[in-house]
């Protein structure tokens, strides 16, 4: 069964872009010192080379699937993150599902491998205490907390998230 996964707001694309014009902007902070003929061509070679990965990251960003099949959780997030998990892993009994900052086994950490951005979470954290999590995050306001008994515990805003706990609990 597929869930979808709440959708990714503006802020997003607003930091991406933010971010970009940053980094295609830099090198005019030594225009004085190369001049404008040498800073507008590294302006460009910039653009040249940050622009792909960004445009490819804001496409991925709504590349988010959540299924639920053969006893099995798969997650994918941004065309980057996978996440294949058999439903017994998870101690369904203590999942939670509310805001993000009313559930504090949820917090998230340092991340490990993974993308961390206003409006946007994706990869691997480290969770509050000791474990791991695996987190993809669009919407703060309605998550699902899995606590994992073997592995990462999972952290994911899902667009209708009663429904998906109880799809988690019958398929058990």
């Amino acid at each position: 069964m597929q869930f979808a996964i709440a959708p990714v707001g503006n802020g997003v694309f607003w930091s991406m872009a933010a971010i970009t014009l940053l980094a295609v902007a830099a090198p005019l902070l030594v225009i004085r010192r190369d001049g404008l003929a040498v800073c507008m061509k590294n302006v460009l070679l910039a653009a040249v080379l940050i622009l792909p990965f960004t445009v490819t990251l804001a496409y991925s960003v709504h590349d988010n699937a959540l299924r639920v099949e053969n006893g099995k959780i798969l997650l994918r997030a941004a065309h980057f993150y996978e996440h294949d998990r058999l439903l017994s892993d998870f101690n369904l009994d203590a999942a939670r599902i509310g805001n993000y900052s009313a559930i504090d086994e949820a917090r998230l950490g340092a991340r490990r491998n993974g993308i961390h951005m206003p409006g946007y979470t994706a990869g691997r954290f480290a969770g509050s205490g000791h474990g791991l999590v695996f987190a993809v995050m669009t919407d703060r306001s309605q998550v699902v907390f899995l606590p994992a008994r073997v592995g990462p515990s999972l952290l994911v805003s899902v667009e209708q998230p009663e429904q998906f706990l109880a799809t988690l609990r019958s398929a058990k």
